[in-house]
């Protein structure tokens, strides 16, 4: 999920007759329609991270402070010299990468492409060496846990209560933040892996298949991973066939959701669920076919 401007907002979050049966226009009537009580538990960082423990699937980022009240008042002595901090019921906005180690994170660069309103904050400066103090993370925290999230449509994500802040452990790879692997998971069988790399310098990406193999898009919202053929390149296909066992388990209550995990070192962790992906953006024509034929809920 991103954070839009509302003129964006009206370029295609609309009905369209003549693409009805698309992946991107059943995003859209879910929006409007669907009100299973579950999409709130997924869309909710905090409660999620329970939901996927009572599964026994995958591993969950350590929490290391969890509060909602107002003002934030972060224990900042407490914590470990490297950890994330986000608020439960936002996207896009109020997540800090903290590290103050003297190791400087890896792969991070001055105009990030995963956009302003992260922050990676390294000793007390952010990416582009600019000065942030704990006191504006609180202060910028406590406006947010005041407001629902910017995108209204997003029925679940406007239900989340209470709005709190968590802080947790701060996975890496190599002294870098972690790729994205995400899944999108259909009546509890994956349709496609999206592979997301380069989010904190240079965002591109691919698609494949759940048995490794890439799915070719002739309009990809994103430059392709091009070195990426093949997903056994990366990941062993019994890896791949653990990755997508676990997919599938963590998705298997919902209609569709697409589940973000981290491969760390050989394991894997919780990321977030997105019910929402790309606030139903139209996606590449290969995938807009693809996902509205796996998807058969008629809202």
């Amino acid at each position: 999920m991103w954070p839009f401007q509302k003129k964006e907002k009206l370029e295609w979050l609309k009905h369209d007759e003549s693409k009805k049966d698309q992946y991107s226009q059943k995003l859209y009537r879910r929006m409007l329609n669907d009100r299973n009580p579950l999409l709130v538990t997924l869309e909710d960082k905090y409660k999620a991270r329970e939901y996927v423990l009572s599964k026994g699937a995958c591993k969950v980022p350590e929490l290391l402070w969890w509060s909602t009240d107002r003002p934030v008042n972060i224990p900042w002595s407490e914590l470990p010299k490297r950890y994330v901090i986000k608020t439960n019921h936002w996207s896009g906005d109020g997540i800090y990468f903290i590290n103050n180690s003297d190791e400087p994170l890896k792969e991070v660069a001055a105009e990030m492409s995963i956009g302003e309103l992260y922050k990676v904050i390294d000793n007390g400066n952010d990416h582009r060496g600019k000065k942030v103090s704990r006191n504006w993370m609180e202060r910028k925290l406590s406006r947010l846990l005041k407001k629902r999230y910017a995108m209204e449509l997003e029925w679940a994500t406007q239900q989340i209560s209470p709005a709190g802040v968590m802080i947790e452990e701060m996975l890496t790879v190599d002294g870098a933040l972690p790729d994205d692997v995400k899944f999108h998971v259909f009546h509890g069988k994956v349709g496609w892996i999206q592979i997301d790399v380069g989010r904190f310098t240079e965002h591109r990406q691919s698609i494949y298949r759940s048995d490794g193999t890439i799915i070719e898009q002739s309009n990809p919202r994103f430059p392709a991973i091009s070195e990426l053929k093949h997903l056994h390149e990366r990941f062993s296909p019994e890896y791949i066939e653990e990755m997508v066992e676990v997919a599938e388990k963590l998705c298997e209550d919902v209609d569709y959701t697409r589940l973000d995990l981290f491969d760390i070192d050989g394991e894997l962790y919780f990321g977030e669920f997105t019910n929402y992906h790309n606030a139903a953006h139209p996606q590449s024509d290969e995938l807009e076919e693809l996902g509205g034929s796996l998807w058969k809920t008629k809202y």
